[in-house]
């Protein structure tokens, strides 16, 4: 059996969508030797035996019903996921190849940046304290999950400026 070519709309051959099946759930690893071949015949082998007919032409899916089949593979897939069954990469790669959105995953996600503020404090380290506690609040109240992992190594660029007048008391005395 020749290869189809490029120009012709033939149908893959079993044995590439087997190789490919095979790759998509085994990255990176070859496929075991006689598994395509066995494969391939077992699969023939029992088409032929339940399929003495073959069609020439699909059957007429009517199309209120395809959305449907579109969401019953998503939640198959799904459901395979939550029952370790299929990894989640997997399923992925699936519900991509046949043009389905991708499942929904967690991410962890360490963000770098720098953020300037400005605040009123006595000493460097105290301005370092305030504006993180600002930092943290606004997170907080933007309901996010958020670790912060403050690193006092990383603390720079504390410049000082004038005097804050609105809030130049000396402490401990009460006016």
């Amino acid at each position: 059996m020749s290869e189809p070519t490029a120009t012709s709309e033939a149908p893959p051959r079993l044995e590439s969508v087997l190789r490919h099946a095979w790759d998509a759930f085994h990255p990176g690893l070859p496929v075991p030797l006689g598994w395509l071949t066995h494969t391939t015949t077992q699969i023939q082998a029992y088409l032929d035996d339940h399929h003495t007919a073959l069609q020439t032409q699909p059957p007429a899916v009517p199309a209120e019903s395809l959305p449907q089949l579109r969401s019953r593979v998503w939640h198959a897939l799904r459901d395979a996921v939550l029952s370790h069954d299929i990894d989640v990469d997997a399923a992925n790669h699936v519900l991509d190849a046949v043009d389905l959105p991708t499942l929904p995953r967690r991410w962890q996600v360490r963000l770098t940046m720098t953020v300037v503020t400005e605040v009123t404090a006595t000493c460097r380290v105290d301005a370092f304290d305030t504006a993180e506690t600002a930092v943290e609040t606004a997170l907080i109240g933007a309901e996010l999950e958020a670790c912060i992992e403050w690193d006092g190594r990383e603390r720079d660029n504390a410049d000082p400026g004038e005097l804050d007048v609105t809030a130049a008391e000396y402490p401990g005395l009460d006016r």
